[in-house]
């Protein structure tokens, strides 16, 4: 029964996603260090999930298999569940000759997020359709607020966009490291075939999701 109810994670999140809310995120993330026996046990649980949050996905252009290289995963794929919460919005432009599209929080966001609302963007960079980069800025103090609404919007981000299984297993890897990086400091993790890596500076927090090697 336990598994049963943990399995149903995923689909929570999309329905908080699709309604706008963000709030119960943080209760989720509690049960993520329960997940990895999820991810050996029921490995058709889970593709029955990741099929069901495509199919509420509208279709892009992109071919069904990515090409070689590159994270897999398509900037359409960001967009749509993003945008479908309402929390964000996005521009399109080029960067050293990539087209990269950037996420930042709607105006409707600055009352869930007052404490990171000024200054966070996520760049999703390189081919549209098997983008080389995500990298996201998050503003960051002391302060307890910046550490839950930092955690939870990069979840957001995420959930969704990257694999299933692996976004079960980097939500329980950023609840683990993302209050504890010091300034200067870094943590890494390779799951699957990418690489994540969470810098802290003075002033924000640097997540980079390149391939790994």
């Amino acid at each position: 029964m336990r598994h049963t109810r943990l399995l149903l994670i995923p689909f929570i999140m999309v329905f908080l996603l699709a309604c706008g809310l963000t709030n119960g995120i943080q209760q989720i993330q509690q049960a993520v260090t329960q997940l990895p026996d999820i991810l050996t046990s029921a490995p058709t649980a889970l593709g029955a999930i990741e099929t069901m949050v495509a199919s509420a996905v509208p279709p892009s252009n992109c071919p069904a298999t990515p090409s070689a290289g590159g994270l897999g995963v398509s900037v359409d794929t960001a967009k749509n569940v993003l945008q479908m919460t309402q929390q964000f919005t996005f521009t399109d432009g080029s960067v050293n000759g990539q087209p990269v599209s950037t996420a930042t929080l709607a105006s409707a966001a600055a009352g869930n997020f007052s404490a990171i609302s000024d200054g966070f963007s996520a760049q999703f960079i390189g081919d549209p359709c098997n983008l080389s980069e995500i990298k996201m800025t998050v503003p960051r103090t002391d302060q307890p607020a910046s550490v839950d609404q930092g955690t939870q919007v990069v979840n957001l981000v995420l959930i969704g966009t990257l694999p299933i299984d692996v976004q079960f297993s980097f939500m329980s890897w950023l609840s683990q490291n993302y209050s504890t990086v010091p300034v200067s400091g870094q943590q890494q993790t390779t799951l699957k075939n990418l690489l994540f890596t969470l810098q802290r500076d003075q002033t924000s927090m640097l997540l980079d999701i390149l391939p790994a090697k």
